[in-house]
């Protein structure tokens, strides 16, 4: 059985190969770009707190939130809004 594939909008996230596509095109984001997608992504409609992100994308290592912060500013920016005019990323 092939790995979940997810979709939102125009965007396709492929968990086998780790790549996001809009439409046909490939979307070029960093490793961990598209790991905190995922996260997100897999955790749809609910909040999902600082602190898991970390944990999840950074096991066992110490980072400083700006390193989270830099990967979800570059995640709004590609990903902008839905149909609806809403950020697929929101700020609690």
């Amino acid at each position: 059985m092939g790995e979940p594939k997810y979709t939102f909008g125009p965007f396709r996230l492929d968990d086998a190969t780790h790549l996001l596509f809009r439409g046909g095109e490939r979307v070029t984001l960093s490793p961990k770009a598209l790991e905190v997608l995922n996260v997100l992504v897999e955790r749809e409609g609910l909040l999902v707190e600082k602190d898991e992100l970390l944990r999840l994308v950074w096991p066992e290592t110490f980072v400083e939130e700006g390193n989270l912060t830099k990967n979800i500013s570059l995640l709004r920016k590609t990903l902008g809004d839905n149909q609806h005019g809403k950020p697929y990323i929101e700020t609690v």
